[in-house]
């Protein structure tokens, strides 16, 4: 049975909040040095979830940096703003980006983490163009994805799926069945 993210219940909203911390802690610590942030960076964590990682990088925004938060779930964005709430450069945006009017050239840097192979195959391409065209020129995405099925997308698929949209990518880091990727635009 597939999760519902956009209305999730309490009870797997609460199992989120203490997955995310305790298997992601080690792609945390890989994925902050190779976003090489100076803190006047604009991010967007899309599919925020609870913000376990938007807490780690809001602290390396010091220098007028912002970071944007995207999910589709309000329950999950209420969890981010309250474990953000002494920060002030940062934007909750509630939504389905392919419904939104998001400028071009916005982000820097844009983080996608264990969020690919919950979306539908049938959007997926779509849903990824509408991302990467709020990437600025010189900006750079970072995936950090289960690669093995039955609950993942396969290290090459996931390739594929970004080389599709004028991006290169390169694997920083992996263990297991789970990698980091940076994607960047192709060079001409």
């Amino acid at each position: 049975m597939p999760f519902n993210f956009k209305n999730p219940s309490k009870s797997f909203a609460w199992f989120y909040s203490l997955f995310c911390p305790i298997y992601g802690r080690k792609f945390y610590k890989e994925l902050l040095p190779a976003l090489k942030l100076n803190g006047t960076e604009s991010i967007l964590d899309f599919g925020s979830g609870t913000g376990v990682l938007a807490k780690k990088i809001i602290k390396e925004l010091s220098n007028g940096g912002t970071l944007s938060c995207l999910d589709l779930s309000e329950a999950f964005l209420n969890r981010v703003r309250k474990k953000l709430r002494k920060y002030t450069n940062v934007n909750y945006i509630l939504g389905d980006i392919q419904e939104m009017n998001m400028s071009s050239n916005t982000f820097d840097k844009i983080v996608i983490t264990w969020v690919i192979h919950h979306i539908e195959d049938e959007v997926r391409l779509g849903l990824l163009q509408s991302i990467v065209s709020t990437l600025k020129p010189n900006g750079e995405i970072y995936v950090i994805e289960f690669l093995a099925p039955p609950h993942g997308i396969p290290e090459i698929a996931l390739i594929e799926l970004f080389n599709g949209i004028g991006l290169s990518g390169r694997i920083e880091y992996r263990k297991k069945n789970t990698g980091l990727f940076e994607f960047k635009r192709k060079q001409n």
